[in-house]
């Protein structure tokens, strides 16, 4: 077997939950290595955490222990009466992993490529939400709610999830298998193009929220001018204000003034002066 350096996903989900970004990049490549074990004729029938290994290159599926040959679903009946099966494989025997298991898988049917597909989809559910989608103390009740329940819907627990990926998961956990996407490739083509709307969604939501900053920016930078040219308008205004205009005035005084007094606040003018008569008397006087 090939050595794989990394950590499975099971020890991954010990931390919680992985991030939408990581969950769409692996999500990609457990896809497309499913896709390419049904057209090889090949159904894993034991997809989990535990048998997908995270490394440095991306998601690795691993361990087809479990797998059979493909019986495509239009021929499952007939082939199911002339094909002689083995212990492992004959009808009504339950193989797998419990949590993991589709309906079908669940009550010993025979399975095809739908059956992986609800399986691979059971793991994505607790990738993006860190618990699993079916949920029991025993393995009676755990059957009991696959074929029964549905799971929590993820936005309920992940409210950024997008309604698309929601929407695409629900499908895929359908109890009847006719009801599914009917192939890895497909499933895979709705996950990237939900990725894909993702990533165009972010970076219209970054160019938005950057031109949404750069307008609040400048409206603040305008007020902030606005307040400045006010502000020195009215400090204008008060200085004209209490600046005293000059006063001029011009006078006569018939007579001689010896003292001259101005009022405090330049509008009197006070003298004190005598006629030339009064000037003859006090000269007499003194």
């Amino acid at each position: 077997m090939e050595c794989v350096e990394g950590e499975t996903l099971a020890k991954r989900l010990e931390k919680g939950a992985l991030l939408l970004e990581q969950v769409l990049k692996y999500r990609t490549q457990m896809a497309d290595a499913l896709d390419k074990a049904h057209r090889s004729g090949v159904v894993h029938r034991d997809l989990k955490p535990g048998n997908i290994m995270l490394t440095a290159a991306g998601a690795k599926l691993l361990d087809f222990g479990l797998a059979k040959p493909t019986v495509p679903p239009a021929t499952a009946v007939t082939l199911a009466g002339s094909m002689k099966q083995s212990p492992v494989t004959e009808q009504g025997t339950i193989v797998g992993t419990f949590k993991y298991m589709s309906p079908e898988q669940v009550e010993g049917k025979e399975v095809d490529a739908r059956s992986d597909v609800f399986s691979f989809v059971a793991v994505l559910y607790e990738m993006l939400t860190g618990r699993r989608a079916f949920e029991g103390k025993s393995h009676l009740s755990v059957a009991s709610a696959i074929l029964e329940r549905e799971p929590s819907p993820i936005n309920s627990v992940k409210p950024m999830t997008p309604p698309a990926l929601d929407h695409a998961i629900n499908k895929c956990l359908a109890k009847v298998p006719d009801e599914r996407w009917q192939s890895a490739s497909d499933l895979a083509s709705e996950l990237k193009w939900i990725s894909e709307s993702c990533s165009q969604a972010g970076v219209a939501g970054r160019v938005s929220a950057w031109r949404s900053r750069r307008e609040r920016a400048a409206w603040l930078l305008a007020a902030a001018l606005s307040v400045l040219l006010i502000s020195g308008d009215v400090a204008w205004w008060h200085a004209e204000n209490r600046r005293t205009p000059p006063m001029y005035f011009h006078t006569s005084v018939p007579f001689a003034a010896n003292d001259l007094a101005l009022s405090p606040d330049g509008r009197t003018l006070a003298m004190v002066a005598y006629s030339a008569q009064a000037e003859q008397l006090r000269a007499l006087n003194l």
